[in-house]
């Protein structure tokens, strides 16, 4: 394949302080996230809430590992908010085009107050879109949606879309108390919407210990890594989940969503899963197709390595699976993110080019 055509799914911007000193209404700021370094831990911090310690340095925040290090080992990369210096990142990786979400935008959907959310949100996309236009036909935002009200994620998507020229938006898939389900009837006209702008939509989950997640504290002690590894499929199962069982896929035929940062083979399994329920026990909104074709025609994963399983789920969804670098977190590889994809001989040509390439070509529409 030609290495220039690769397109990274779901890359990360580090967002600098002066997004919330400098954009963000001054009552709002003692909510805005930040990092709080303790010795040689850290913990993140939001108005009164605190989220749990971590063993490492806050600027591992944009410090990818290299292979074979542990996360939170690498040097932090320019690139996290410099859009010059992730160009040169990109290029290192031979990397093409990269779709990119926030870090800190995945930290404040704990703020339960509509006005103070939307604010946050509005503070990051127009962030993102200011470093995006960088280089517009190489870097591509996805905006953050306020999740308290479903009018409002309608509103602020309209504006991603349609003023700051984003590939598509984004939520989190946990249902946050007091805010409404992702299967609420009143996202309804946000679903139509993207089918319309033929934008897709994206759950991102992320552990950060502000968002909650009292359960998984609670039955992994605060072990960061036992969280991590449980936290990211297991949200994304449920936000599938919530989707095929409750309709939103069968009525909108239309909607891409992407399921991002968990692999690609928990999918193979889940939707077989899917199928057998429906045929087993009927869903709620009992739709006209099978879940596993709905996914193959709508939904995405993102891989960042080659999975055990992963031509296998690429045989039955051919067109569902995206590269994806998640740069410059600390669990993704600098340099070298797409080594493993390229070099691989457990995928064929066909299959290499769909992941690398075409699939995220069809995902965001580039």
């Amino acid at each position: 394949m030609n290495a220039s055509s690769i397109i990274d799914a779901d890359g990360h911007v580090v967002e600098p302080d002066a997004v919330f000193t400098e954009r963000l209404p001054a009552r709002h700021r003692a909510l805005a996230p930040r990092a709080v370094r303790e010795g040689d831990r850290f913990h993140f911090r939001s108005g009164e809430t605190l989220s749990f310690s971590l063993k490492a340095k806050p600027e591992s925040l944009a410090a990818p590992r290299q292979h074979g290090e542990r996360s939170g080992a690498g040097e932090a990369r320019s690139g996290a908010f410099d859009p010059a210096g992730r160009l040169a990142d990109m290029d290192l990786d031979q990397i093409a085009q990269a779709v990119i979400f926030p870090t800190y935008g995945l930290m404040i959907q704990q703020v339960t107050d509509p006005d103070a959310q939307l604010a946050l949100c509005h503070a990051i996309n127009d962030w993102l879109a200011d470093y995006c236009r960088h280089a517009p036909s190489r870097l591509f935002g996805v905006g953050v949606l306020p999740q308290t009200s479903a009018q409002a994620a309608l509103v602020e998507a309209k504006r991603c879309i349609e003023t700051l020229g984003f590939r598509g938006v984004w939520r989190r898939p946990e249902r946050i108390p007091g805010t409404p389900a992702l299967h609420d009837p009143a996202y309804e006209p946000l679903w139509s919407y993207l089918e319309e702008a033929d934008r897709p939509f994206a759950l991102h989950p992320g552990l950060n210990g502000l968002v909650p997640c009292a359960e998984l504290r609670h039955r992994f002690d605060d072990d960061y890594s036992a969280m991590h590894a449980v936290h990211f499929p297991m949200e994304q199962m449920m936000g599938l989940t919530e989707l095929v069982a409750f309709g939103v896929l069968d009525r909108h035929p239309r909607l891409r969503v992407a399921f991002l940062e968990s692999g690609a083979v928990w999918a193979l399994a889940h939707l077989h899963r899917l199928d057998e329920h429906l045929e087993l026990f009927g869903f709620p909104d009992r739709p006209k197709e099978k879940p596993s074709d709905q996914f193959r025609r709508q939904g995405f994963v993102s891989v960042e390595e080659v999975e055990p399983g992963l031509g296998a789920m690429l045989e039955s969804y051919p067109e569902s699976v995206t590269f994806a670098s998640d740069y410059p977190h600390g669990d993704g590889v600098f340099p070298g993110a797409t080594d493993a994809l390229r070099e691989t001989s457990a995928l064929s040509e066909r299959q290499r080019t769909a992941v690398l390439t075409g699939n995220a070509q069809r995902l965001y529409g580039l």
